[in-house]
């Protein structure tokens, strides 16, 4: 099947936190969104619900917890020791510094077929969105419900086949129903499969 790398960039602690929770469901990020951008495609919506974990009423932001109507970025303080040695005798000096903390940007790279990046950014753009905002949006909710949302049919195959995911027993039961399926006339027939791959090249 031919495919196109689509790179974006994302925070890096949620791409991991996210790559974790998917694992353990034996996906990875390539299946999941490959589901969700042919889902966008066949019914042109966003199939989940965005919304913020469930909160406590005293932590919900306020007009009174806001600055002006803003949210304060969030900021870090630091003290260093400035040490000036001056003809021998040294001095210590405490500095205070403030700054906006930064988060840490990753590069998501993933495998995809054109005409699904090719539609998926077209109908989102109609949206008002970007592709990488999209994959912002669902990498959050998976993150607060440490799950895939329920709405996003799941990929009907695992991509990810390695010893990370499954054991040696499990692939080797797993290719052994297949050869069971094949000699029993199931399935089909691996001519009909390779021509279907090859339509795609």
């Amino acid at each position: 099947m031919k495919t196109v790398n689509l790179q974006v960039r994302i925070n890096e602690d949620l791409k991991q936190e996210v790559s974790s929770i998917l694992k353990t469901q034996g996906l990875s990020y390539t299946s999941m969104l490959d589901a969700l951008f042919r889902q966008i495609i066949k019914e042109r919506r966003i199939p989940f619900a965005i919304a913020l974990p469930t909160a406590p009423i005293d932590k919900t932001p306020t007009p009174s917890t806001l600055n002006n109507g803003t949210y304060e970025q969030p900021q870090t303080t630091l003290k260093a020791s400035d040490a000036i040695s001056i003809y021998g005798s040294a001095t210590s000096t405490e500095v205070e510094i403030s700054f906006d903390t930064i988060d840490k940007t990753g590069v998501l790279n993933i495998r995809i077929n054109p005409k699904v990046k090719t539609l998926t950014t077209a109908i989102l753009k109609e949206m008002g969105l970007t592709i990488s905002q999209t994959i912002t949006l669902v990498s959050k909710q998976i993150q607060f419900a440490k799950d895939i949302p329920p709405t996003i049919h799941r990929p009907e195959w695992v991509d990810a086949i390695n010893n990370n995911l499954w054991t040696e027993e499990d692939l080797n039961a797993r290719i052994q129903t297949g050869l069971n399926q094949a000699e029993n006339g199931l399935g089909e027939p691996a001519e009909k499969v390779f021509n279907e791959l090859l339509k795609d090249l």
